[in-house]
C-alpha cells in the first residue's frame, strides 16, 4: 500500500508542463490544466491553457480556458500580460459569465502596473481610463466600491507627481515653472489635501519669480503676486501661512514702486520720460498700501530724484541730436525745469537742474541766431 501511494506521487510529481505539451490527449491536457489552476500551480498551467486556447479556437467554446488563463496570468504577476488578455476577453465575450469581472479586472491589472509617484505615470493614467471604461460599461456593478477606491488612491499618486514637480521646480529656482505648476495643480485637483500650503505657494513663488525678473517684467509680475495673495486671502482668511503671504503682498506694493524707478533709470535715453511718468503713477498708486515709513520716504526721494533725471535724460537726449530734433529736447528740458522747480524748490538737485536750465537756454539762443 505505502509502496503504491509513492508510486502514484512519483508519477504525479514527474507531470510537467512539458510532458503534457507534447501529449495527443485534450482531455489530458484540459484535465492538467485545470488541476494545477485549481492548486494555484499558475506556472505550470499557464502554457498548457494557451496551448488549449489555441488549439480548440473553432471546434469549441474555449471561454472558461481563456478565463483561467487570464486570471492565472494576474495571479502569477505578470500583469501587463494579464491587461491585455482582460480586456480582449470582455471584447471577445461582452455578454458573457465573466465579462464584468474580467473588465474590473483589466483596470486592476493597469493599478498593479502604476508605479511610484517619483516614476512615469503613463500606467496610472491607463488605469484611469480604464475604470473610467468599466464605470461607463457596468455603471451598478458590485466592484463599484473597489474601483472608487482605486480610483481616488490613483488620483492621489498623480497629485502627489505634480506636487513633487512643483517644490523641485522650486528648490532649483525656477519659480515661473513652480507657480505654474502649483496653479495646475489646484485646477486638476481642486480637492487635494494640501490645497492651503499650496496656494500660499503660487502667492510665494510669484513673489520670487518677480524678484528674479528683469526691470522691464518687474512691475506687471509683482502686481500678480497681489492678485495671488488676495485669491489666496479669499479663500484661506485664517490661514496658518497668512501671516508670511501678508508680508510678501506688502513687499509687492513697494518693489512695484522700485521696479518702475529701476526700470526708467535703466531703459533707452527715448523712453526715459514715459518710465519715470509711470513711475510716478505706480508711486501714487502703491503708497496708500505701504505702511512702512522708511519705504515711503524712499518713493519720495525716488520721486524728486525722477522728476530731475527727466531734465538730465532730455539734456542728454539733445546732445545727441540735431537741427529741430535736438532744439526740440532742449525746449522739453526747460519745460521740465519749470515743473520740478515748482514740486521742489528746495531740492538737492535743484542747483544742478539751474545750471542744465542755462545751458539749454544759452544753446537755443546759438541755434536760433545760427539758424
Amino acid at each position: 500500500m505505502c509502496w503504491a501511494l509513492i508510486c502514484v506521487l512519483t508519477l504525479c510529481a514527474c507531470e510537467t508542463p512539458e510532458k503534457v505539451l507534447k501529449s495527443t490527449n485534450i482531455d489530458y491536457k484540459k484535465s492538467k490544466a485545470i488541476h494545477w489552476y485549481n492548486k494555484k500551480e499558475y506556472v505550470k498551467c499557464i502554457p498548457v491553457l494557451e496551448e488549449l486556447i489555441g488549439l480548440l479556437k473553432g471546434r469549441e467554446s474555449v471561454e472558461e480556458f481563456y478565463y483561467m488563463y487570464c486570471m492565472a496570468n494576474y495571479k502569477q504577476g505578470d500583469y501587463l500580460i494579464a491587461a491585455y488578455h482582460f480586456k480582449n476577453f470582455f471584447d471577445q465575450y461582452p455578454n458573457g459569465s465573466h465579462a464584468e469581472e474580467c473588465l474590473y479586472m483589466y483596470a486592476k491589472s493597469n493599478l498593479q502596473l502604476s508605479p511610484k509617484p517619483e516614476l512615469d505615470q503613463t500606467y496610472t493614467l491607463k488605469a484611469l481610463e480604464a475604470y473610467q471604461y468599466f464605470f461607463n460599461m457596468f455603471p451598478d456593478s458590485r466592484y463599484t466600491a473597489e474601483c472608487n477606491e482605486a480610483v481616488s488612491k490613483l488620483r492621489k499618486k498623480l497629485e502627489k507627481k505634480v506636487l513633487n514637480a512643483a517644490e523641485l521646480y522650486y528648490r532649483t529656482q525656477n519659480y515661473k515653472a513652480a507657480a505654474t505648476s502649483y496653479e495646475n495643480l489646484l485646477i486638476d485637483y481642486p480637492d487635494i489635501d494640501d490645497n492651503e500650503k499650496i496656494s500660499f505657494m503660487i502667492v510665494k513663488s510669484n513673489y520670487k519669480y518677480a524678484e528674479n525678473s528683469i526691470y522691464e517684467k518687474r512691475v506687471e509680475r509683482f502686481k500678480h503676486v497681489i492678485e495671488s495673495y488676495n485669491a489666496f486671502k479669499y479663500k484661506f482668511p485664517q490661514s496658518r501661512y497668512l501671516a508670511e503671504a501678508t508680508r510678501l503682498k506688502q513687499s509687492a506694493h513697494y518693489q512695484i514702486v522700485k521696479s518702475a524707478f529701476d526700470w526708467a533709470d535703466a531703459c533707452p535715453l527715448a523712453d526715459k520720460e514715459k518710465n519715470y511718468r509711470a513711475a510716478f503713477t505706480e508711486a501714487a498708486q502703491q503708497l496708500p498700501n505701504i505702511t512702512d515709513e522708511r519705504q515711503k520716504q524712499e518713493i519720495s526721494e525716488w520721486t524728486e530724484r525722477g522728476y530731475f533725471m527727466i531734465i538730465k535724460n532730455y539734456y542728454l537726449f539733445s546732445e545727441t541730436r540735431k537741427g529741430s530734433e535736438r532744439e526740440s529736447a532742449l525746449q522739453k528740458t526747460i519745460q521740465n525745469y519749470y515743473t520740478f522747480a515748482d514740486l521742489y524748490p528746495k531740492s538737492k538737485y535743484l542747483r544742478e537742474a539751474e545750471k542744465l536750465f542755462y545751458q539749454c537756454t544759452e544753446q537755443l539762443k546759438k541755434l536760433k541766431t545760427n539758424g
